[in-house]
């Protein structure tokens, strides 16, 4: 039976053997690998709403989900309209991030009013039709790196300007630390991956059936995913405390999914009505 999504467009192969398990999957490991960052972007957008948390932060959560579904279609099909699915969606989320990571004002409203969000929307279609004009998967990972790095610096900065008796610096740093380093070591294993890919191909013949574990962009997938959940979770917690209230808001650091909740709901009716919360 010939390939159902016929000959790849992408810019990019990655190495996973295409069609290995079915006609219908170019690639079948790196393609369900997505389905948790899916399912933890959703949980994460419920947990947050439910929560009583401002709208914003649940759409970091939905972001996650939005670059699953990407790269699930991605790795499902080469196509290139799919690649950009994948990998555009790495920008905007991010530049999300910092646009929220930047903004951090006493209260919810924002300092500057629509030209924060101007500026991110003016750099997101930038990168969007630069990249259209020049698909080199080089560019995409260099603006990523960019903004992410960016991110990053930010949010450890503002972490470490916290009061040392801050209730929750210590635990808003030390998630923070658990999601930037599984996010690395995904992204080490996937360079494994790209520099050892034929001894790995061999590697996955000679295990047969197991040879699905040594799949490093699958790790990639998964480390990634659950790395930026932590981020997020870190992150506003860091917001809310920075923004609103250093004791209105907590999550339980020993949770394999943390999400942030109100102390009490007293609280968080104080908090929707000081800050106006949306």
């Amino acid at each position: 039976m010939p390939n159902y999504w016929g000959e790849h467009t992408s810019t990019i192969d990655w190495c996973e053997s295409n069609y290995a398990h079915t006609p219908y999957i170019a690639e079948t490991i790196n393609t369900l690998t997505n389905l948790p960052s899916i399912l933890l972007g959703l949980y994460g957008f419920w947990s947050t709403l439910s929560n009583g948390l401002p709208t914003r932060y649940s759409i970091c959560y939905l972001g996650l989900s939005l670059i699953g579904v990407g790269s699930f279609g991605f790795h499902m099909s080469l196509r290139w309209e799919w690649q950009l699915m994948d990998e555009l969606p790495m920008i905007y989320v991010v530049s999300y991030a910092a646009f929220l990571v930047l903004e951090t004002s006493p209260g919810l409203d924002f300092k500057y009013g629509v030209l924060g969000p101007l500026i991110m929307i003016a750099w997101d279609v930038f990168v969007t039709v630069s990249y259209i004009y020049l698909p080199n998967p080089v560019y995409h990972q260099i603006a990523f790196a960019f903004i992410l790095l960016t991110t990053t610096a930010r949010t450890v900065y503002l972490t470490l300007a916290l009061p040392k008796s801050h209730p929750a610096r210590s635990k808003i740093g030390s998630t923070m630390a658990w999601g930037i380093a599984t996010f690395a070591l995904g992204f080490a294993i996937w360079n494994v991956d790209n520099v050892f890919c034929e001894t790995l191909r061999t590697i996955r013949e000679f295990l047969g059936p197991l040879g699905v574990f040594v799949e490093g962009h699958a790790y990639w997938h998964l480390m990634t995913g659950y790395g930026a959940f932590l981020i997020f979770t870190a992150s506003v917690l860091l917001h809310l405390a920075i923004k609103v209230s250093p004791d209105a808001y907590d999550f339980d650091e020993k949770a394999w999914f943390p999400v942030v909740k109100p102390v009490d709901p007293a609280k968080r009716r104080r908090v929707k009505e000081n800050g106006r919360a949306r």
